[in-house]
């Protein structure tokens, strides 16, 4: 039987304003999106064809019960769903500024995501899981960033392939030293560590990259991936770096495209698990980039969070359509 890749951290509705370049102040109207970043990308392994559990409390009002519909729909499995009854559903207010940046208010007043405790963990067995995806603002919060710290210990002492996206969200972030200080607990444990540039500089406080990764501190023996936006992204494996652009999109809007890119990466790396790793090549990480490129590029022309995560064939069709080069 084929083992699942678990995602865990917040779920909410996104409504992500149509107005192009004008950031929230400016914003007139806005599209109601199922998203969080750990949903999104728990959705986008679904799509790629992946068995996927996604473990969160989701609230028992009516936008709770539009997304356990949706996570239904999408083959998702929720044997890790909490019981959310009394609690609201998460809301996030996103918008797109003039530097292409994208900018989010949260609202989570008496939020179910936020409140999973370590008593409402379902039970979850290790061996039968291939990876483990977590991160995002639930880190911030608790009692959830401690039940995900909990699951976190038992899977990494277990030997399953873990992966961190902190997809930090400055605004949301209301005690910085405790954040940063659990973020800097988990980055030198996680096999695998996704940061954008944005990511970077906010935890080390420089934007060169190469400065900024040294002052984190990471698992010697892990894989570091970075992404740049339009620049592309650039892995660093066994002291070496792989660097990949990235196709040129019209972009649509933002909101998704790093939780579609590191969709796409675990989609290649959960089949080797933890034990396959140190046989990855630079062949094989550069396709790997290549095709969580193709992902997230496809997610920035349409709008949207967990509804526009791509399926295989039209990741595909796009490399193909735009000169890619072919997986291994």
């Amino acid at each position: 039987m084929a083992k699942r890749i678990i995602c865990a951290g917040e779920i909410l509705y996104d409504f992500i304003s149509t107005t192009k370049g004008t950031g929230l102040a400016g914003a007139v109207e806005f599209a109601k999106k199922p998203g969080g970043s750990p949903f999104n990308i728990a959705v986008g392994l679904s799509r790629l064809g992946m068995k996927v559990s996604f473990l969160v409390k989701i609230g028992d009002d009516e936008f709770g019960g539009a997304l356990k519909e949706f996570l239904s729909s999408e083959g998702v499995d929720m044997s890790c769903v909490a019981d959310g009854a009394g609690h609201n559903t998460t809301l996030a207010m996103a918008a797109v500024d003039a530097r292409g940046k994208p900018e989010f208010r949260f609202y989570r007043e008496n939020a179910a995501d936020i409140s999973l405790t370590v008593d409402e963990l379902p039970p979850i067995t290790p061996r039968e899981t291939s990876a483990f995806s977590f991160g995002s603002i639930a880190l911030a919060d608790n009692p959830v960033g401690d039940a995900i710290l909990n699951v976190f210990e038992k899977m990494r002492a277990s030997g399953v392939l873990t992966v961190l996206d902190p997809n930090v969200r400055p605004l949301y972030v209301s005690d910085r030293p405790i954040y940063k200080k659990r973020l800097k607990y988990l980055i030198p444990l996680v096999d695998v560590l996704k940061l954008s540039d944005d990511d970077l500089a906010w935890l080390t406080g420089t934007r060169i990259i190469e400065e900024a990764v040294a002052r984190l501190g990471c698992n010697h023996a892990g894989l570091v991936i970075v992404t740049e936006g339009p620049k592309g992204a650039r892995a660093i494996w066994r002291g070496e770096t792989i660097q990949v652009p990235c196709p040129d999109v019209e972009v649509v809007e933002t909101t998704g495209c790093g939780d579609s890119f590191i969709a796409g990466v675990i989609s290649k790396l959960a089949p080797l698990e933890r034990s396959g790793m140190a046989e990855m090549t630079p062949v094989f990480l550069k396709n790997t980039l290549v095709w969580a490129n193709a992902c997230a590029s496809i997610v920035a022309t349409r709008y949207g969070a967990a509804n526009s995560m791509p399926r295989v064939p039209e990741v595909e069709e796009f490399m193909q359509n735009h000169s890619m080069a072919a997986l291994a």
